[in-house]
């Protein structure tokens, strides 16, 4: 199970594949990867413990994406709308697709098993949770990273650098 950071290194891939270029839309997107965890949160303010709803509400099923999607469409909709404008089946189903991905992808990786402990922690091992967190992020960041990397060949500012060094 990944973190959220790993979570969000793909919603931050997957955005780019897409075309997101503003660093607004690259927020939005990481953080629609990582929505599902608001699990715990939810947890913590019903029980009082972060890990009891953790998995187990809307937010980890396969209806989740769609719902997600759904909204985000309606938005861009009504978005459309308030600005005057005809909400076109491009304004509506590219937002709602790239939404409806970007928490699928949360959902894809929860099961991939990677190597380190993905059991919920007990309170009383606080160095040990710490320790755990900082591994599972470590190894995120090289994985999604790594992978990351490899599909999109660096920043485009490296290469507009590396052109203009050329041309010297």
């Amino acid at each position: 199970m990944a973190t959220p950071i790993g979570h969000s290194i793909v919603g931050y891939m997957l955005a780019r594949a897409a075309g997101v270029k503003s660093r607004r839309g690259m927020a939005m997107a990481m953080g629609a990867a990582s929505l599902p965890d608001v699990d715990f949160l939810l947890g913590y303010v019903v029980n009082g413990d972060l890990f009891s709803l953790h998995h187990e509400v809307i937010t980890h099923k396969p209806a989740f994406p769609l719902i997600v999607g759904a909204a985000t469409g309606l938005a861009a909709a009504g978005l459309a709308l308030l600005q005057g404008q005809a909400p076109t089946p491009r304004r509506v189903l590219r937002p709602a697709a790239l939404a409806a991905a970007l928490v699928g992808t949360h959902l894809a990786m929860d099961p991939m098993p990677l190597p380190y402990e993905s059991t919920p922690p007990q309170w009383a091992r606080i160095r040990e949770i710490v320790v755990v967190q900082v591994w599972n992020m470590v190894v995120d960041l090289t994985v999604y990273g790594s992978l990351a990397r490899l599909l999109l060949g660096g920043n485009e500012t490296s290469k507009q650098a590396k052109e203009a060094g050329a041309g010297l």
